[in-house]
């Protein structure tokens, strides 16, 4: 390890000391493993003599040799820069413009200019070309041919309502330094950068030594980065359930006194992140990280009180996430009904027990009065109902030996069978109806057999055409 800073009462993680740097003789990044058409972006803006960092969770899982979702870059080009080099770019944002350079199969890189923070800073907008780096960007955008890998349609127009004017006075552009955007994330083992020129790790904020001890430690003071905003929370404990890392003792003491925020935090915004979690592995260890900060009632209601008190309850809640993120880890995709379907269960279960008469009354009442901060849209919640209706007659049909196959003709048949399976077996089943070979195996015989039933055949007349019967 190479450290630049010589000052012991200047640690890494204070805004005034200088990088810990490894070279590329320490650490285990190689751009072998680093996504095709990141490296071309990478060595694109690099040419042109503009700073290319791979940036944020990429390099974390880099170091930890794991595969990065995604491959975000951070450089010190200003957005109408970027969008000058790629012919493929769109820039999106209105504060914060980002640049996504799009390639063929879907594939979308993100490219940020480094920002600060813009109480520390001010600036305002000025023209793109020589704003940092070189002045000599070509008018004409270089083209990735489709040898380099670049979409074959050139990239319509995407000015927002409003780009062509003017940002008023006293609203800055806060583009920055790569150490001050190091400090403007969240937790030290995102704010890690890796410098295509160098191929070196950078380090400002003591992200390294986090990594070497496994622990999630949030940049700055955690409280006021809490109160800042409240979905932070969250995200630390993401990182600390997905990583199998350990809370600093500072972040985690700051939870506490800040997690009643989390009910000011918009119910759209808790959605998308509880989405992440439930498919993209991980959900129980993060589940059980919430209920041990007390925030599931928080955040799920009357469900997420009954898992936070119940602990038969979020044990069988948990048992359900385990299967769930085993079937992600599989590759088996699931659709948004039949994992929140999963997630609605341990708690509907001793409910629809308990309800007499109208089922799909019962079940209807039980999800909409979960009163969640975490907004499932009326759709999902809906889906719900009726996948869940169906699982529930199907648990009937085991206990009596009757079914009504008639529900086959409905939507969520399929996903009900699904469901019903990775409750039953811990597995949604391969074949195309995993209900019909639990009923058929417990229920053996042409009677408990689903299929459609022969009417009888008419008998035909066959004086028909031989006139009048004789008396």
């Amino acid at each position: 390890m190479i450290k630049t800073h010589p000052a012991a009462d200047v640690p890494p993680s204070e805004p005034g000391g200088e990088p810990v740097i490894l070279d590329r003789s320490h650490h285990p990044i190689s751009r072998r493993d680093i996504d095709p058409d990141a490296l071309k972006v990478l060595y694109r803006l690099h040419r042109h003599g503009f700073l290319a960092y791979l940036v944020g969770g990429a390099v974390r899982d880099l170091l930890l040799r794991k595969t990065p979702y995604d491959f975000d870059i951070g450089t010190d080009a200003r957005p109408n820069q970027i969008k000058r080099l790629f012919r493929n770019a769109f820039l999106i944002g209105r504060r914060f413009r980002l640049a996504h350079i799009h390639f063929q199969g879907g594939k979308v890189i993100e490219v940020s200019t480094f920002r600060s923070d813009p109480e520390l800073e001010p600036e305002t907008e000025s023209p793109a070309v020589g704003e940092t780096g070189p002045e000599s960007v070509p008018a004409a955008p270089p083209v990735l041919s489709r040898e380099e890998g670049e979409s074959a349609a050139e990239a319509p127009a995407d000015r927002e309502p409003g780009a062509g004017r003017r940002r008023p006075p006293g609203h800055p552009i806060a583009y920055g330094t790569p150490r001050e955007d190091a400090f403007r994330r969240d937790i030290t083992i995102n704010a890690l950068f890796y410098d295509i020129a160098t191929f070196n790790v950078i380090d400002y904020v003591g992200g390294l030594e986090d990594i070497a001890a496994r622990r999630i430690r949030v940049i700055g003071d955690p409280v006021a980065r809490y109160t800042e905003d409240p979905v932070r929370i969250w995200r630390v404990l993401r990182h600390a359930a997905r990583l199998d890392f350990s809370l600093e003792a500072e972040t985690g003491r700051a939870i506490e006194p800040c997690r009643d925020l989390l009910r000011t935090a918009s119910g759209a915004r808790l959605y998308e992140e509880l989405n992440k979690d439930l498919k993209w592995g991980a959900a129980r260890p993060l589940l059980e990280m919430m209920r041990a900060h007390a925030l599931l009632p928080i955040l799920f209601g009357l469900a997420g009180r009954a898992y936070q008190e119940s602990a038969g309850m979020f044990g069988r809640l948990g048992a359900l996430l385990d299967i769930l993120d085993h079937a992600v880890a599989a590759g088996d995709e699931l659709s948004s009904t039949e994992i929140y379907s999963l997630f609605y269960w341990p708690w509907l279960e001793p409910r629809l027990a308990a309800a007499e008469g109208d089922r799909f009354k019962a079940i209807h009442e039980v999800v909409e009065s979960a009163s969640m901060a975490v907004l499932v849209p009326a759709a999902v919640r809906a889906n719900v109902v009726q996948t869940l209706l169906i699982v529930d007659h199907m648990l009937q049909a085991l206990e009596t030996g009757r079914m009504r196959w008639s529900l086959r003709k409905r939507v969520h048949y399929r996903e009900a069978s699904r469901v019903l399976s990775l409750i039953l077996r811990a597995t949604p089943g391969r074949e195309p109806d995993p209900f019909e070979r639990l009923f058929v195996q417990k229920f053996p015989g042409p009677a408990a057999a689903p299929g459609r039933r022969r009417r009888p055949r008419r008998r035909r007349d066959r004086h028909r055409n031989a006139g009048p019967r004789p008396l």
